[in-house]
């Protein structure tokens, strides 16, 4: 089985959140595996926006101040779970948010990827580094260019570009035209026909 390590973990939040994009994501649940490809992350550590604001501990987020690559999971609106990652050293807060999978079958948004992996609450806290049934693939080279912006559905830090996520692809839960439109691609990339996978392959096999 090959996994990342627990060094991969242990960086700095963003630069875990854009190196995880293109890897797989894999969850064994009676001996079938789900398995998705992460396309779309968000990265959180001490900022206003967090569960870890200003560095405040409670009993939900204690594992974001834990060891990197332990998932957090928590219940969110009082129906949906949201998988997270933990980064940086122990005692430092830093985790990064899988909002969108692609590969399987609705997982563009985190409840949705957290539910399409079989994700729950029981699931908190257990070590993707070390886990049997739960782990990540390192990721093969993917052509797509990597979008940043900001994160989706807050009201503190909304400014912060701290949400990445592969141009093109249909795990992507929500697009910024204008982010897109400043690396050079067009309004008409579309997601849904792939037709934008496409005009990328053309465009970097060029002389």
């Amino acid at each position: 089985m090959n996994r990342l390590p627990r060094n991969f973990f242990s960086r700095p939040t963003l630069t875990v959140a854009r190196r995880l994009l293109g890897c797989c994501l894999h969850h064994r649940v009676d001996g079938e595996v789900f398995s998705g490809r992460i396309v779309e992350v968000e990265a959180y550590t001490d900022d206003a926006a967090s569960h870890a604001a200003n560095g405040r501990r409670t009993p939900r987020n204690t594992v974001m101040f834990g060891a990197p690559g332990v998932a957090y999971i928590y219940f969110t609106y009082g129906m949906h779970h949201c998988f997270n990652i933990v980064t940086e050293c122990e005692n430092k807060p830093g985790a990064v948010l899988i909002r969108g999978l692609d590969g399987i079958d609705r997982a563009a948004g985190p409840a949705l990827a957290t539910r399409a992996l079989r994700l729950t609450l029981r699931d908190n806290r257990r070590d993707v580094v070390t886990d049997p049934d739960l782990w990540i693939e390192p990721a093969a080279r993917h052509l797509e260019p990597i979008v940043q912006t900001t994160r989706v559905g807050i009201r503190q830090a909304a400014d912060l570009h701290l949400r990445l996520y592969l141009l093109g692809s249909p795990g992507v839960s929500r697009r910024d035209r204008d982010a897109e439109r400043s690396l050079g691609w067009p309004d008409s990339w579309d997601t849904a026909s792939g037709n934008g996978r496409k005009l990328f392959r053309r465009v970097v096999s060029r002389p």
